[in-house]
């Protein structure tokens, strides 16, 4: 990628915070201090979003044989430092940090008893990846829906207690507290 085309994307990855901000109602213009937490988390969510995408990027090139060398080298970091960063895609380790729980092998055809299966265990969604669910332990137990689409029906789901957790699409993944 020439200095040209990273211009053009780091303005078009820019402008979805920025159009976020004028078509709130009323706009958000940061003229005093109220919006600018809504702002700080629509910038997160672009930010998270781009994190998630870099990682099926990667994901997709390991699949196509891509090395980690060649990771690297197109990130501009060590091969040891791209599979410290990313392994995790690929692997099913699931020793992560002691209060989260990463399930591997979730699939669109089975990833609903999976959510399931661990909201009845007291475990909160907080991501969703590829072929992955991503849990914290909590004392609460937890159940989940998701949605096709563009998430039309979100209001109507928000009313009912349902907190929207992630998207991948073409879903849309939501949890609420049992009880």
């Amino acid at each position: 990628m020439d200095i040209v085309d990273e211009h053009r994307l780091r303005t078009r990855t820019t402008a979805v915070v920025l159009d976020w901000a004028a078509e709130r109602e009323p706009p958000f213009r940061g003229e005093d201090k109220a919006g600018y937490g809504e702002a700080i988390v629509a910038a997160h969510i672009v930010a998270d979003e781009a994190r998630l995408t870099l990682h099926r990027w990667i994901d997709a090139a390991r699949r196509a044989d891509m090395s980690w060398s060649e990771i690297g080298e197109v990130l501009g970091i060590s091969k040891q430092a791209a599979q410290q960063r990313f392994r995790a895609l690929t692997t099913t380790d699931t020793s992560t940090a002691e209060a989260e729980v990463v399930r591997t092998g979730a699939t669109a055809f089975n990833e609903m008893r999976i959510l399931a299966e661990e909201g009845r265990r007291g475990h909160e969604l907080t991501g969703v990846g590829i072929l992955t669910l991503t849990f914290r332990t909590s004392d609460r137990q937890w159940e989940y829906c998701r949605r096709v689409g563009s998430g039309s029906d979100t209001a109507r789901l928000k009313d009912a207690g349902w907190e929207h957790v992630a998207s991948y699409l073409p879903f849309h993944y939501y949890k609420r507290a049992v009880g």
